[in-house]
């Protein structure tokens, strides 16, 4: 692959993630309209904190149909961009989590995404949040957090469950996901 390739790629993913970011705007709002262009890092940085302004309720405002599972119950929310999948999933107790995933592909472009959305998150919080890196079966995680507030942002990158061969790069808001989340 060229350089070119690599520098596009580069120049898409980040998109990918300004335009995924941003659209947390469109799901906070009432509007349904889907965003058709790239928004500047400034607008991701509104949704992003818009979003989190919603944790506190559980998201409610953002749900759209939802389903129930044995052990949650999962909310469509509005997509970010075409091939992304947000939710809002209720894991009982009260604990809830807005997530997205994008960016099915390889690792090297799963890592790419979560690269550059972890430089944008950082510049969007800034230096109040605290920084750590959950370990993970795959890939790498950053979560940031402040104090005491519960509601906490996770940008990480991940193989799916085998017998899958395909890497996503996810953001979810709201109290960490554990593997036994109820």
């Amino acid at each position: 692959m060229s350089q070119s390739d690599h520098s596009m790629r580069g120049v898409f993913a980040k998109s990918v993630v300004v335009v995924a970011l941003g659209g947390l705007v469109v799901a906070c709002s009432q509007s349904m309209q889907k965003p058709t262009a790239a928004i500047s890092e400034g607008q991701a940085c509104t949704s992003l904190k818009g979003v989190l302004a919603q944790a506190s309720t559980g998201f409610i405002a953002l749900r759209g149909s939802g389903t129930t599972d044995y052990d949650h119950t999962r909310w469509d929310a509005r997509p970010i961009i075409a091939g992304t999948q947000c939710d809002v999933i209720g894991w009982g107790g009260g604990r809830t989590n807005y997530a997205c995933a994008w960016n099915k592909g390889n690792e090297a472009s799963a890592r790419s995404a979560y690269q550059d959305g972890l430089g944008i998150v950082q510049r969007c919080l800034g230096q109040e949040w605290t920084v750590t890196h959950p370990a993970g079966q795959t890939g790498e995680a950053t979560l940031f957090s402040k104090g005491s507030d519960p509601a906490k942002v996770e940008v990480r990158f991940y193989k799916e469950r085998d017998p899958s061969n395909n890497w996503q790069t996810s953001l979810t808001i709201g109290p960490p996901v554990t593997r036994d989340a109820r």
